[in-house]
């Protein structure tokens, strides 16, 4: 039985988990909220940025090695946020891969009484896709089985030891990792600047339905209500009104805010896009320009 390919699939994996001490992070607030993340850099540590608590200052552990860390930056649109640690802790991320359908990953964390394993299978693996809050990430690779808070920003591993990325929930309960190659991308520019700059309209939106007489599309049932107009803000400036009702962006139907908010990544600043407005029971347009709005 100690050859036996279960136990050596066992013990495979609690290699991974003692693997994996030079990069997996714990990280304490000073009221004592936790949350796991991966040593990205030898100062530099990533975590899930809807897991994050509000604050500014953060103690460290990776193994052990003990760092004081601030808040670089947080990125809403990925999820990734990053902090800069007072020294250099030791490790060294594994190499990164994109997972195959079906391959198994070992969602990591640091829970109450140590490092915490979570063994999934990769569900799914699809393209690049947008966020609710405008950010790019370069796969959509899904786990199929639930994550809890003690794994939410903490690594994924191979089999073979790489990583895939962070682990994050998304919405419906889904379990998500966002791909190590778009947390390298993002590290950079939150260190150096804090935040990263994306589109931005200037308005607050909430559907509402269209009555026929409204339809240019007989498809489209659902419209935006502009409920608020930010003074100086692009929609302001191309004479939108609080009350229109968004109809199309760029001549894509607008029936949810999301789906706007998904044009406005960054490589929209500076784009020229007509609004198509119902007011007053007319159709009319308009001509904006997307403007840089930094991340919260």
């Amino acid at each position: 039985m100690a050859n036996s390919p279960l136990i050596q699939f066992s013990n495979a994996l609690s290699e991974l988990v003692v693997g994996a001490r030079g990069f997996l992070a714990s990280v304490r607030s000073k009221d004592g909220a936790h949350v796991s993340g991966v040593l990205w850099t030898p100062n530099a540590v990533v975590v899930s940025e809807q897991a994050l608590p509000d604050a500014s200052e953060f103690e460290v552990t990776v193994g052990d090695g003990v760092a004081s860390a601030r808040l670089a930056g947080r990125d809403e649109g990925t999820n990734v946020a990053v902090l800069k640690l007072d020294r250099d802790l030791a490790g060294k991320l594994p190499a990164y891969a994109v997972p195959a359908v079906g391959a198994l990953a070992l969602a990591l964390g640091v829970g109450a009484n140590g490092p915490a394993a979570r063994l999934a299978v990769v569900r799914s693996v699809g393209g690049a896709w947008q966020s609710l809050a405008g950010g790019t990430i370069d796969q959509r690779i899904a786990l199929d089985t639930y994550l809890g808070t003690t794994e939410e920003g903490g690594p994924v591993l191979g089999a073979d030891g790489a990583i895939f990325g962070i682990a994050t929930r998304g919405a419906g309960r889904q379990s998500l990792v966002i791909p190590a190659s778009t947390v390298e991308r993002v590290v950079p520019l939150l260190l150096s600047s804090g935040s990263i700059a994306r589109g931005w309209l200037g308005v607050s939106l909430h559907p509402v339905a269209l009555p026929e007489t409204l339809r240019s599309d007989q498809s489209q049932r659902v419209g935006l209500m502009v409920m608020d107009v930010a003074a100086g803000g692009p929609a302001a400036k191309a004479g939108v009104l609080a009350g229109d009702i968004l109809l199309a962006v760029g001549g894509a139907q607008a029936t949810r805010p999301g789906k706007v908010a998904r044009q406005l990544g960054a490589d929209s600043i500076g784009r020229k896009v007509e609004l198509t407005l119902a007011r007053a029971g007319a159709i009319v347009t308009s001509e904006c320009v997307i403007e840089a709005r930094a991340s919260a």
